[in-house]
């Protein structure tokens, strides 16, 4: 196909294409490196299995989850795209050789906040920081964090923070908004400034004592003061089409899909997160499981997802699915950035390409 691409001239959609294919082959990018984070680099203790969260003194409940290091080997990485993907090497790096920016006077920056929309993997790269230093991972639980009681919320913080600081760890603050909401909310009644006061007080005491990822869906909803405390802020987008291939390729094995469906899928989920497009991934696998037809359609599952889901009315491709046939074929030809040939939608479609043709030529004299 790219072959056939440069012969017919078209050596901007041969070079998009390689750099697609070539991305497809690197899903499995950012592997687990032998270089960690020296343990001289942080003070406090070791983790050890035999070590247990610190609990709410009322309800007994945990106040966080430790994932040891040897756990997080399991987790599997997110796809980022690569402007993303290098600022995070760059950030791993540094937290590495932690040793190496201090011998030189420098104060290394130890607060992360990550923030976009739910479902962009923003769990995962925590996790896969976590794992790439060597560090355990302390996930702090909402749930036992924030009580009914008056001011028990701010002491559960306090004694998570008290615990974080006495180990060696990167501490998790998933859904940070919680309980770092503006304080000027009257729903609130004092109870949200006491809050976030001691937040900040244990945010500034551990900036010199171990590495803090916070991580939220609302990055509007934080109070000002919090934001400032975070020298590392990182968007998460939504994957690109070049991420959203790789995530694609990830989630359809072990079913057969051609590299024109899987194309296609890439294209078809602009504007859809990580987590939806496994999602979608699933009810395809589902569908296929489910199919006496040997000759299962990709493109018919996807109509049906479509239905059941609602997609096509939040997302312009999705509505272009299910619009007639010879429409959507004269739409992909017509995609610079998908670069599909004829060949490809015939394959795509299972016609002939003197038919996929004749689509086109007659949904552009139609329009």
């Amino acid at each position: 196909m790219l072959a056939a691409l440069r012969k017919d001239g078209q050596d901007e959609q041969a070079a998009q294409l390689a750099k697609l294919l070539e991305r497809g082959e690197q899903a499995g990018r950012m592997q687990p490196s032998r270089v960690v984070l020296s343990r001289a680099a942080l003070p406090g203790e070791a983790i050890t299995p035999s070590v247990r969260p610190p609990v709410d003194k009322e309800t007994g409940a945990a106040l966080a989850d430790i994932t040891l290091p040897a756990m997080l080997h399991l987790a599997q990485a997110p796809v980022l795209n690569s402007t993303l993907h290098g600022s995070v090497e760059a950030l791993i790096e540094e937290w590495r050789h932690l040793d190496r920016l201090r011998a030189m006077g420098i104060r290394p920056p130890l607060n992360c906040l990550l923030f976009g929309a739910p479902g962009t993997g923003k769990t995962k790269l925590a996790q896969l920081v976590s794992r790439e230093i060597g560090l355990p991972l302390v996930t702090a639980r909402l749930d036992g964090l924030i009580s009914s009681y008056l001011g028990t919320t701010a002491r559960n913080i306090s004694a998570l923070f008290s615990f974080a600081n006495r180990y060696q760890c990167v501490l998790l603050l998933d859904e940070f908004d919680a309980i770092a909401k503006v304080r000027d909310d009257p729903h609130e009644v004092g109870e949200i400034k006491r809050v976030v006061n001691t937040l900040l007080q244990c945010l500034d005491q551990r900036s010199e004592l171990g590495i803090t990822i916070a991580i939220t869906n609302h990055e509007q909803l934080l109070d000002s003061a919090i934001w400032r405390r975070f020298d590392i802020r990182v968007a998460v987008p939504k994957p690109d089409l070049g991420s959203r291939l790789d995530i694609v390729n990830r989630y359809v094995a072990p079913l057969d899909v051609s590299l024109a469906e899987r194309r296609f899928l890439a294209w078809l989920t602009e504007g859809l997160t990580g987590s939806e497009i496994e999602t979608l991934a699933n009810a395809i696998k589902r569908a296929a499981a489910m199919s006496s037809n040997p000759e299962f359609s990709v493109l018919d599952a996807l109509k049906v997802h479509a239905l059941l889901s609602s997609n096509h009315r939040q997302y312009p491709r999705w509505e272009q699915l299910l619009s007639p046939i010879e429409a959507l074929a004269a739409t992909l030809a017509g995609d610079r950035e998908l670069a599909f040939t004829q060949e490809d939608l015939a394959r795509f479609f299972g016609k002939d390409q003197s038919t996929i043709s004749r689509w086109i030529r007659k949904h552009r004299e139609v329009t």
